[in-house]
């Protein structure tokens, strides 16, 4: 029974759906919150930027970039339709001004022209990517020129001893996203760590497209 407990959450995570999907999202919003303020304070948003989020979940950090610069465009993709339900409800305003869109799609296949943004931001779905290499390059193709991506994730030993990674989890240190990120053409790679009352410590690492 716990296996299946185990299984069942770890894919909702990925995806969430129906009731218990619904009622994760919120939940989520509330545990993510130190790995959104650490990626938000690394985004270093400025005026009129135009900003990606893939997989936003609950929302919480779309949330967070809208209070934080009035002039941003933001824009979020996600494959799992409660996302995309609960977005709609949530962010009516922000949507029917266009500040917000919205579309259900994976990290692999970015629905939008090359250079489109000026930011790409994405918590908690590195681990969800089955080609993690195609995800880069979607990103490479959509960010404009000097162009930041910001990807945090949670540590890979926490992963592996809260056996997430025994039901579909791709855990990753550091020095492994940095390599994908300089190997996808990124330049300037960084990575910060900070801590999660929930977690323990988190990883954000960023690269800018040249």
């Amino acid at each position: 029974m716990a296996n299946f407990l185990k299984a069942f959450l770890a894919k909702q995570l990925g995806h969430p759906s129906g009731w218990f999907g619904q009622m994760l999202l919120r939940l989520l919003n509330r545990s993510n919150q130190a790995m959104n303020d650490l990626t938000l304070r690394q985004l270093a948003l400025t005026e009129n930027l135009h900003v990606l989020e893939i997989g936003f979940g609950g929302g919480d950090l779309i949330h967070r970039c809208l209070a934080a610069e009035k002039s941003l465009i933001l824009t979020g993709i996600d494959p799992a339709i409660a996302a995309i339900d609960f977005a709609n409800k949530r962010f009516k305003g922000a949507l029917q001004s266009g500040q917000l869109q919205l579309a259900q799609a994976p990290g692999e296949k970015i629905p939008f022209p090359d250079a489109s943004f000026d930011r790409i931001m994405t918590v908690n779905t590195l681990y969800f990517w089955s080609e993690p290499t195609q995800v880069l390059a979607s990103c490479q193709r959509v960010l404009r020129p000097l162009g930041k991506l910001v990807i945090t994730y949670k540590n890979k030993q926490f992963l592996e001893k809260t056996e997430a990674t025994n039901y579909g989890f791709q855990a990753y240190d550091p020095h492994e996203v940095e390599l994908m990120l300089e190997k996808a053409g990124f330049a300037d790679i960084q990575t910060v760590a900070a801590e999660s009352p929930f977690d323990g410590q988190f990883f954000c690492t960023t690269g800018v497209k040249p």
